[in-house]
């Protein structure tokens, strides 16, 4: 079986990601060797990644990335909800980051926050070589994830994260609320699977990703997009949404970005992933009859 002797630019800056979040070389290395790649070229290749050397790609040279507007961009200064109209405070074109205020009401975030508390758990990182999630040192928050539709608050939230985007519900993945306590952060990332992992029939890759702050912090946990120049303060009940695929398969690089560590407080989010396709296939997902929720 003949050995991959190449990878893609996009296989490239994801490895650049796990590096940032402190995994090591050689465990990305072995990763590489799993899924088919020359021995020697993936340790080759790591190390000169991490010793930022340049190396070969099967593109030759960087391709831009194409950037379009997605829907929730096309919609002007004021977004309209069934229940609730969104005022948009900044945009940015690359990458694509839509800044919104008071995307939930005060009362919902407190809510959130209370129904997630007693179900945290250590959060995890995607594996590159198995596609498992596991914990890793870059990330050193709590989270927890709802079912789609889990309770009456969840489904509101998630008819109007809807609405706002204009892809369905069921293209996002379940709505994660995550914790970061003194000194607790996330070092810098990417939010869409190495092009190897995304699984068409689980809903494909991540196009976008929607992430409100559940309340104010008193010093520090900023959403920083380092490449790009871009920083927001949490503030309660606002959001932000970035766009990092396009309609031919690109990525872009621009949107890897960090949660900074908190200073002083503590800091609340909910995130909501989204994908290319519906995730909650007939064979994935049923309704509970007796509580009428999805379960997967």
């Amino acid at each position: 079986m003949t050995k991959i002797m190449q990878i893609s630019d996009e296989l490239k800056d994801w490895i650049v990601g796990a590096l940032k979040s402190n995994v090591s070389p050689i465990a990305l290395a072995n990763a590489l060797i799993k899924k088919g790649f020359d021995n020697r070229f993936a340790y080759e290749t790591l190390y000169k990644i991490a010793g930022n050397e340049a190396i070969k790609t099967t593109e030759g040279q960087q391709i831009r990335y194409n950037y379009e507007v997605p829907e929730i961009g096309r919609k002007g200064n004021i977004l309209f909800t069934s229940d609730k109209d969104v005022r948009v405070l900044s945009r940015n074109e690359k990458p694509f980051v839509l800044h919104l205020d008071q995307v939930l009401s005060s009362e919902e975030c407190d809510e959130l926050i209370s129904l997630s508390r007693s179900r945290l758990q250590p959060s995890l990182v995607v594996d590159m070589g198995s596609g498992e999630e596991r914990e890793g040192s870059g990330r050193t928050s709590k989270s927890m994830a709802f079912r789609l539709k889990e309770n009456e608050l969840v489904e509101r939230i998630e008819t109007r994260i809807a609405e706002l985007t204009g892809y369905p519900a069921e293209n996002g993945e379940g709505l994660q609320i995550l914790n970061y306590g003194l000194g607790e952060e996330y070092k810098p990332h990417f939010d869409f699977f190495p092009p190897h992992m995304a699984d068409a029939s689980k809903g494909g890759q991540r196009v976008g990703t929607f992430l409100i702050y559940l309340n104010d912090v008193a010093d520090g946990g900023e959403t920083v997009f380092s490449k790009a120049g871009l920083s927001f303060v949490p503030k309660k009940g606002a959001a932000i949404y970035f766009h990092y695929a396009n309609e031919q398969g690109q990525l872009d690089r621009l949107s890897v970005h960090s949660s900074v560590p908190v200073r002083k407080g503590e800091k609340w989010a909910a995130t909501k992933w989204i994908r290319e396709s519906n995730i909650y296939t007939a064979t994935r997902v049923f309704k509970e009859k007796s509580k009428g929720s999805l379960i997967r």
